[in-house]
């Protein structure tokens, strides 16, 4: 597998990570991660961060999710990085199939988390639960951008910040419109024939904005999504 960069400097770069690979490197052995691509081309990445199987990368993704991760050359800009992220400064946005008529623009704050370490699957808090739940605030702002009634299928664009676990996977559930084939979630239909390569849920890092850690100037990096989408999905959602 090839490694795309979709930018790179002095110090800041974002790579490509396509569905079914992991982030990073798992204790495990998982399989194969964007980390480790990342590591065979660079690797003084293994330095610009405190887990050297993390490459220097901020952010994660779920393995079955697609598009664009931020990554540190060096451990300095990597905790400047991290900082924003956790204070909620870089903002993501995301595309996503879901089922069924998402018409209007929703934002839904709550708790996401779990009591059980490792849980396969979060849960979504409306009001703060207790500690033992492990659970942290985000908001998840949905936006309609087509809809196909044939296939009862929505394309939405979801903004999130810092986007915990699971958020999008879960608030869409939530909101009674879970990802397109994602079973975990409450999906009831399959994203067979919607997507080039195969994959369990289409949910696609597009965009991500972040103020620069060493010039100080606001960044807009992208991952194009529409070439994720099948032809015929395309043709569904009017989007060529």
């Amino acid at each position: 597998m090839s490694l795309t960069l979709l930018y790179n400097d002095d110090c800041v770069f974002a790579a490509y990570k396509p569905a079914g690979l992991h982030t990073v490197q798992l204790r495990s052995g998982g399989g194969a991660s964007l980390a480790d691509l990342l590591l065979t081309h660079y690797p003084d990445l293994a330095q610009a961060s405190p887990a050297s199987g993390d490459a220097g990368l901020i952010q994660r993704l779920d393995r079955e999710t697609s598009g664009i991760v931020l990554g540190a050359k060096s451990r300095d800009v990597w905790q400047k990085l991290f900082e924003e992220l956790l204070a909620g400064s870089i903002q993501k946005t995301y595309v996503a199939l879901v089922e069924g008529d998402f018409t209007t623009r929703r934002t839904l704050s709550s708790f996401i988390g779990s009591p059980h370490r490792g849980a396969a699957k979060v849960r979504v808090y409306e009001n703060e639960p207790p500690k033992s739940a492990r659970a942290l605030p985000g908001t998840t702002v949905f936006s309609p951008l087509s809809f196909n009634p044939v296939i009862n299928c929505s394309l939405v664009e979801a903004v999130a910040s810092p986007a915990r676990r699971h958020q999008i996977r879960a608030h869409a559930a939530y909101v009674g419109h879970p990802l397109v084939g994602d079973a975990l979630y409450g999906a009831r239909s399959s994203l067979s024939g919607l997507c080039v390569a195969q994959r369990e849920f289409f949910l696609h890092a597009c965009t991500i904005r972040f103020q620069h850690p060493t010039t100080g100037q606001s960044m807009t990096l992208e991952s194009p999504y529409l070439h994720e989408l099948s032809d015929q999905a395309l043709k569904d959602l009017r989007l060529v």
